[in-house]
């Protein structure tokens, strides 16, 4: 989820909503994908909500801390009717989940939540006659994945449909139970597409292309009928938005959970992209060695012919200087051109990445909608 967002709700601005604060013991944790984690919790009574919400978690007297604080909000994996409470998250190396990692068995969290689901929530619709369509990718699988559980576990008799974007088998979360849900109820259909099968150690026979109106089509009769949920990262998200909004598939029938705070190349084990991280300080050294070289070269030149030297006939150093100030800075537009670029398509190819949905169920400082950080 985006965590502004849900700092705002939970914050001054939600002080009129009302709020409960529980302490949960922490049950046992299990791997439930590569670098994903479920971390189980006892659920202790009075402990009410509603599939797909959230929750924000505070560490309690942390041996670590960051700028980003103690507190992360997620959303919960499991359903109202569980016993326990589950959430989920893409494990990085930041101090919360260091710590969080490092939790033994009955170790306490502080765990807040809103009463009232605000108007807009992800919560799954009432009409029953309109289909529940969810979009997501990677982690972002979190909150659908509770709905989807809670309205086969309740007998509701909304036809589901969950598109599921990863780059291979072994990122996508959950994956294994879904497949089994699916194959167990009728009125849940499960698409999952894998955008890098071709990279996976586990064979792949599904879909392999990026989530798009076609792909749509080829499963939902009536692809402006259903309600629509989007689950991922924020390129994600937007994409979809994008696609659905151009299939003529109006504002208010989707509703969309924002998870951010991750770098898709690092996320996503993209080979030799990190350099990207580095062209903003590379350009600034190169135009800082610029200005030397062209300021080094007019006072060389000053001291040597005088003034005179800057427009005389054999301006060696200020001809030298401007040649490499010149050279310096081409080189610096043109690198400056191709990573924007670069940026620019991953953002919209990326609707690939990010319908693979690599997200951290996150949302910065976020775990996700359902964890991020």
């Amino acid at each position: 989820m985006d965590h502004e967002h849900f700092r705002r709700m939970h914050g001054r601005s939600g002080a009129s909503m009302k709020k409960a604060s529980f302490e949960l013991a922490l049950k046992g944790r299990r791997q439930i994908a590569q670098d994903s984690w479920a971390f189980v919790f006892e659920r202790p009574d009075g402990f009410r909500f509603k599939a797909g919400q959230h929750v924000r978690m505070t560490l309690i007297d942390p041996p670590e801390t960051d700028h980003a604080g103690d507190s992360r909000f997620f959303s919960l994996a499991s359903t109202p009717q569980e016993a326990d409470l589950v959430i989920a998250m893409r494990m990085r190396d930041t101090a919360f989940k260091r710590v969080l990692s490092r939790l033994q068995t009955g170790d306490r969290v502080l765990v807040q939540m809103l009463l009232d689901v605000p108007q807009g929530a992800f919560a799954l619709h009432q009409d029953a006659s309109r289909p529940a369509v969810f979009l997501v990718g990677g982690i972002g699988i979190v909150p659908a994945f509770s709905m989807i559980k809670d309205a086969i576990e309740r007998k509701l008799s909304h036809r589901l449909f969950l598109f599921y974007s990863n780059r291979r088998p072994e990122d996508a979360a959950y994956l294994d139970e879904l497949q089994r849900l699916a194959e167990q109820n009728p009125s849940f259909k499960l698409v999952a597409t894998m955008t890098e099968a071709a990279r996976s150690i586990r064979s792949w026979t599904g879909e392999t292309e990026r989530i798009t109106h076609s792909m749509l089509a080829k499963h939902v009769d009536d692809p402006l009928l259903p309600v629509y949920y989007i689950s991922g990262l924020p390129e994600m998200v937007s994409a979809m938005k994008t696609m659905l909004g151009g299939s003529g598939v109006n504002e208010a029938s989707i509703q969309a959970e924002t998870f951010t705070g991750f770098d898709l190349n690092i996320i996503g084990g993209v080979a030799g992209r990190e350099w990207r991280r580095f062209v903003p300080m590379v350009a600034t050294a190169l135009a800082l060695a610029a200005l030397v070289i062209l300021h080094a070269g007019a006072a060389v030149s000053i001291f040597r012919y005088g003034f005179e030297g800057l427009s005389g006939p054999n301006p060696t150093y200020v001809t030298f200087g401007w040649y490499a100030a010149i050279g310096i800075f081409v080189a610096l537009a043109l690198f400056k051109i191709r990573y924007f670029a670069g940026r620019h398509l991953s953002g919209r190819g990326n609707a690939g990445n990010a319908l693979l949905g690599q997200g951290d169920h996150t949302k910065h400082r976020h775990d996700g909608p359902a964890g991020a950080l």
